[in-house]
């Protein structure tokens, strides 16, 4: 007996275990034979691909497609090309999957919808984040946490000083446990709402209001407290977004 399978109105296991088939361009499936050959070893970091004309040959393809899906590699951190040399396999890195994302990030926050979005994306990251932060420090990093504390306080007269030492002490407490991603995303966002930070901190209340919040957030972290510093954490992120909207009315 033939099995025919049930219409997509159904009820039951058989009529949910079908999904929509994606058609791919033909560079498409190039780079994905190509990722997952890498992925399974048969090309180690380091190594250079096959020539455009071998791989050709072996998908059957015109050089067009090839070269769109090397470029598509590329992109995705996975090979790196070179002007007149074979395409060349290399480690990903956070840092440029990141890149690979922040055109589209800074056309988000072109609108107010996006912008609140990332806005508390940032709140929820950052938040924990210290609280992280609270529970693996150091005595060596909460040492470097306190000088990046320290330097900020000594640069509240200063309005670009303080700026740049505000973002040093987020990124030291990104950077604390050592985590790539951690320190990767928060650089990334901390370019992404530049604008907010420098229209916030306009705000004369702002800067000793700041201060005030990393100190919370610091002692929270050198005690080790994971639920405080996550708290202090989004009061200060919380305080941010009501000066960038004070600095914006002005």
């Amino acid at each position: 007996m033939r099995w025919y399978p049930k219409p997509a109105s159904a009820k039951g296991p058989a009529a949910m275990s079908f999904t929509v088939i994606r058609r791919r361009k033909i560079h498409e499936d190039v780079a994905a034979q190509i990722e997952q050959a890498i992925i399974s070893g048969t090309y180690a970091e380091g190594d250079q691909l096959p020539p455009e004309r071998e791989l050709m040959e072996r998908f059957g393809v015109g050089r067009p497609a090839v070269r769109e899906a090397l470029l598509l590699l590329e992109r995705s951190g996975v090979v790196q090309l070179s002007a007149g040399e074979r395409a060349r396999v290399v480690h990903p890195t956070i840092d440029g999957l990141v890149d690979q994302i922040s055109a589209s990030a800074r056309h988000f926050l072109a609108t107010s919808a996006g912008e609140r979005s990332l806005q508390e994306a940032r709140r929820v990251f950052e938040s924990a984040i210290a609280r992280h932060a609270a529970e693996v420090a150091t005595a060596e990093e909460i040492a470097g946490l306190g000088r990046a504390l320290e330097a900020n306080r000594r640069a509240l007269v200063a309005l670009e000083d303080f700026e740049v030492t505000d973002v040093a002490f987020h990124l030291a407490i990104a950077e604390i446990g050592g985590n790539q991603v951690f320190s990767a995303m928060h650089r990334a966002i901390v370019g992404w709402l530049a604008l907010q930070r420098r229209v916030s901190l306009k705000v004369p209340e702002a800067l000793p209001d700041a201060l005030k919040h990393h100190e919370a957030i610091y002692a929270a972290i050198a005690d080790h407290a994971p639920e405080r510093a996550w708290q202090a954490m989004n009061a200060h992120i919380r305080a941010v977004e009501y000066w960038y909207e004070q600095g914006k009315a002005d």
